[in-house]
């Protein structure tokens, strides 16, 4: 399996196969700090595809953990995730003591809802069908361990005999059997050709009530290994909730906030399955209003993916290079050839020059410019003076015809070169040039001559918006090359411009692709900001440095978007795709913004900076007006 085409954490069912791909970081970082809440009330986690939201449900599965004790003693990075889940109280001298299963929320779940029932009605299946699965699920996972199950008992807390008696928790043999039943009885209505009447469900579902998750506290049971007695609290995740319909969706998150619900217990979602303000509460508070009988924070916790990573922006950069090394150690050619270092491979690329033809096409645009300035050759030799070091002849160039146009657009009292009546602070800061207008300089090359600039490890990892499945995703067109050249007996090598060529490619495919709800309007969003954001970058005068990646609306405007205004849907799918990052609030020029900023994969497609904080300033008016003529 090319786990740079395919999620490790899906295709790879063997935990000894995928803890090896699991980097540590992500999980350390989740990890860190009080983590008891996380498993004694309600847990959201919240975040787009590629987020890691499966990658940590299938890391805290049982058999994952108990793999983790056999592999810790020979893999150092193993040692890391045993050292992130022992702080979180998940291992305890390497013996599990949580039992999580992860259930897909898709499939039969989501069938449910077409049941021709009242909505109480389907709910309560639905809850009901939930527990059974999950029963069943963790007998099954302590089978699979080699667990006797006969040794096995069912522990339960501040609950008497009737609800002992009505999860049958005094033999584990009863207990598979009592869910089973109730498995069964629903899966016969979700099959069915035509469903029973509401009035013939009696016969049916006569033993309906059925609440393990009111009862069970642990599982225990004796380890023949060692002799000693383990103590298991079983957990439940339910994974991909977004596919719920969202009565259903609205209904489990209310019934899991309860205090009488005894076990751990998360929903992992998608962005798409909260409106856009909550998804905005999500990464600036953590926490949306709560339902009458429950309090935020106390019976609910929601964290979003996103804005853990966004707070450690710095470090995503020796993820991407450790995940990459794992991707690449699965793929016998690299193997063979013993390549550990995507960085390395794409580094060994040398800067890229214009050829001798665009450089005269540049220095015939500065001249004129210096004609009509009244510039000398000396004056243009101490403006560049103060340039950036380390600029090969082009950019340097293109950065003085950004100096001149900006000069040309000056009032004579602020004049670079003399000949008016200066003001001393006004001359040092226009003398100043900095690396964001090196860069609009280069950009500018990009579009007119088609200079490479988006090569090198560290632009790939800058497009990936702190996300290990995008930058995978884009990183897949490179190491495919790589690759066919050690497979031909060629030395792996990719130059600048063929980098910048297979990115920029599989970026524009990739958002050709978009197939989520919403993706044209999306993709129609998209594009307008890009345009916008395009026109100033190329300015001759180069107003923003290094060029705009984003959408400037004031904050307020925000603040009062209807989140079921037609604008908002489509902005809150561009967000929970990665097509948009949101970046709130965003202090400038004395006002506060919020950013709809392009997301990597429409950086490169569209060739704009990679760099935070240059916009457009518009509105969302301006914006729906635009998407209206379409």
């Amino acid at each position: 399996m090319n786990p740079w085409h395919k999620r490790a954490n899906e295709f790879i069912r063997d935990p000894v196969e995928l803890l090896p791909l699991i980097a540590p970081q992500p999980i350390h970082h989740f990890f860190k700090g009080d983590c008891s809440r996380l498993f004694d009330r309600l847990v959201v986690v919240v975040g787009a595809p590629g987020w890691g939201k499966t990658t940590l449900a299938r890391l805290l599965e049982f058999p994952t953990l108990l793999a983790m004790r056999e592999f810790s003693g020979r893999n150092a990075e193993v040692k890391a995730l045993v050292s992130s889940l022992s702080n979180a109280g998940v291992l305890e001298n390497l013996h599990p003591t949580v039992q999580a299963l992860r259930l897909p929320a898709g499939g039969q779940l989501r069938s449910i809802w077409e049941l021709p029932y009242d909505e109480r009605l389907r709910h309560r299946l639905l809850r009901t069908m939930i527990q059974a699965k999950a029963a069943l699920g963790w007998l099954r996972q302590l089978e699979d361990a080699k667990i006797d199950l006969d040794t096995v008992k069912v522990h339960t807390v501040g609950v008497g005999d009737a609800a002992r008696d009505d999860v049958a928790a005094d033999s584990i043999a009863s207990f598979r059997q009592r869910a089973r039943d109730t498995e069964r009885a629903i899966f016969k209505l979700v099959g069915a050709l035509v469903p029973p009447t509401e009035n013939q469900l009696g016969e049916q579902l006569g033993g309906l009530a059925y609440e393990p998750f009111a009862a069970i506290e642990a599982f225990a049971y004796m380890d023949l290994r060692t002799g000693e007695a383990r103590r298991l609290r079983p957990m439940l995740i339910l994974d991909d909730a977004h596919e719920l319909h969202p009565s259903q969706l609205a209904d489990v998150d209310l019934w899991l906030r309860d205090r009488e619900v005894k076990i751990p217990r998360w929903i992992l979602t998608r962005a798409d399955s909260i409106d856009l303000a909550e998804y905005r509460r999500v990464l600036s508070e953590g926490d949306r209003p709560a339902a009458p009988g429950t309090q935020p924070g106390r019976d609910r916790l929601t964290v979003g993916l996103q804005e853990l990573a966004n707070r450690d922006r710095g470090s995503f950069k020796s993820i991407a290079e450790d995940v990459s090394r794992r991707y690449l150690m699965p793929l016998a050619a690299f193997n063979r050839s013993g390549i550990a270092s995507l960085r390395n491979l794409l580094g060994a690329a040398a800067a890229p020059e214009l050829p001798a033809g665009d450089l005269r096409s540049i220095e015939s645009d500065i001249d004129k410019l210096m004609r009509e300035l009244g510039v000398t050759t000396e004056a243009r030799r101490a403006m560049e003076s103060n340039y950036p070091p380390g600029l090969t002849a082009d950019v340097t160039a293109g950065l003085t015809r950004i100096m001149l146009n900006r000069e040309l657009r000056r009032t004579p009292q602020r004049s670079l070169f003399g000949g008016a009546v200066q003001d001393a602070t006004d001359t040092d800061d226009a003398k100043r040039v900095n690396r964001a207008v090196a860069t609009g300089a280069e950009l500018q090359l990009l579009h007119q001559y088609g200079r490479p600039f988006y090569y090198g490890f560290d632009k790939l990892t800058e497009a990936a918006n702190q996300n290990i499945e995008q930058f995978v995703t884009l990183a897949s067109a490179l190491v495919d090359n790589l690759e066919t050249q050690i497979v031909r007996g060629k030395s792996p090598r990719i130059d600048a411009k063929q980098q910048d060529r297979l990115l920029r490619e599989h970026a524009s495919n990739l958002m050709r692709k978009w197939d989520f709800p919403y993706a044209p309007r999306v993709r129609s969003l998209v594009n307008l900001i890009a345009e916008r954001c395009l026109d100033i970058t190329m300015r001759p005068n180069a107003p923003l440095g290094d060029g705009a990646n984003a959408y400037g609306i004031l904050h307020s405007e925000l603040l009062n978007l209807n989140p079921q205004d037609d604008i908002a849907r489509v902005i809150q799918f561009a967000l929970a795709y990665q097509a948009l990052v949101l970046v709130e609030p965003y202090e400038c020029k004395g006002k506060t913004w919020a950013l709809l900023e392009l997301g990597g994969v429409a950086i490169i497609a569209h060739g704009l900076p990679l760099s935070r904080g240059g916009f457009a300033e518009g509105t969302i008016a301006q914006l729906r007006t635009a998407m209206e003529g379409l």
